[in-house]
């Protein structure tokens, strides 16, 4: 079956599955084989944290696949974030991604540099910004998704429908997406291709611990630590006062007035900024989303991707006019 979308043009990959940043340990080694697989791998910037350390990452994934691969910036909470995409740029990254705040000046240095830029938003408010500001396409991350909250976000199925509407560049879904039939579903509300975290987790090349794999294993998306942190964005009067304390103090003791804000809880030890955010304090911001639902085992990153696009293959055949849709 012919997955091209607009999004695979755009990414130059075979499928339109994109593999999430992770902050502390999201490098080549799980990129790579995301991208050898037929999807699209991200290193994320600020888990390499020098220039340096970056553009030895990037040549590395290079040496380990032909196929492309982007890196994400996830703006104010990375650390050199000039002198990171500076090398970005200067290695000739095809694509580069950004987050979390406005980034229309990382945007246009991108696409001046004719490279394509990608913006993930966690509200449709955002991502028509962004759009607006000339980003070839846009992540919208619903509530079922991990990580940092929007006080005007919504949950995917209504978020995705409703942007579609109103956005022209390619929408990339994101939250709670884990398997085929959410890949099938994302493509049906209108998004050409899916960005997915926490299932990729649970693969044998992300270089997590064993044990909080096996965690992913047996969560149940209706446990607590999962939906309470995911369903529950911030109050609007707390999320304005953390924006406005912004830039008035050290940006780690910024972060953990964010993580309490974020997720409503006194976050447990301190983010030593200095060192790098390691992979236990990485998903203990992002932890796991709703998706986990959709983990049942630990896999190969490219038996994740066979199997999601022969079960959606399988899914679309079976389903009449559906499997007329045209990708």
């Amino acid at each position: 079956m012919n997955w091209n979308t607009r999004l695979t043009e755009l990414l130059g990959c075979k499928y339109p599955i994109i593999q999430g940043a992770f902050g502390g340990f999201g490098t080549s080694a799980l990129a790579a084989p995301v991208s050898a697989a037929g999807g699209f791998g991200i290193i994320t910037g600020s888990a390499l944290r020098t220039p340096e350390k970056l553009r030895d990452d990037i040549r590395k994934a290079r040496s380990m696949t032909g196929a492309p691969f982007g890196v994400n910036f996830s703006i104010g909470m990375c650390p050199n974030v000039e002198g990171l995409r500076d090398v970005a740029i200067e290695e000739r990254v095809p694509v580069i991604f950004t987050s979390a705040f406005r980034a229309d000046e990382h945007g246009k240095r991108i696409k001046e540099a004719g490279l394509k830029w990608i913006h993930k938003v966690a509200s449709i408010q955002h991502a028509i910004a962004a759009e607006k500001q000339g980003a070839d396409a846009v992540v919208i991350v619903g509530l079922e998704g991990t990580a940092f909250k929007s006080i005007s976000q919504l949950p995917t199925l209504t978020g995705i429908t409703t942007a579609i509407r109103s956005i022209k560049i390619p929408i990339i879904a994101a939250g709670g997406i884990g398997d085929a039939r959410g890949f099938v579903a994302a493509l049906c509300m209108g998004a050409e291709g899916v960005y997915m975290g926490t299932r990729f987790l649970a693969t044998n090349e992300c270089p997590v611990s064993d044990s909080y794999k096996q965690k992913l294993v047996e969560a149940k998306p209706w446990d607590s630590e999962y939906r309470d942190r995911a369903l529950t964005p911030p109050k609007p009067e707390e999320y304005a006062k953390l924006m406005g304390s912004k830039g008035d103090m050290p940006l780690d003791k910024w972060l953990q007035h964010l993580e309490s804000t974020m997720f409503g809880h006194k976050p447990d030890g301190e983010i030593d900024w200095d060192s790098g955010i390691n992979v236990e304090v990485a998903l203990r911001i992002a932890g796991g989303s709703l998706a986990v639902g959709m983990i049942d085992s630990v896999v190969s990153v490219r038996e994740l991707i066979d199997t999601i696009v022969r079960d959606a293959e399988a899914i679309l055949s079976q389903q009449g006019n559906i499997g007329r849709l045209v990708f």
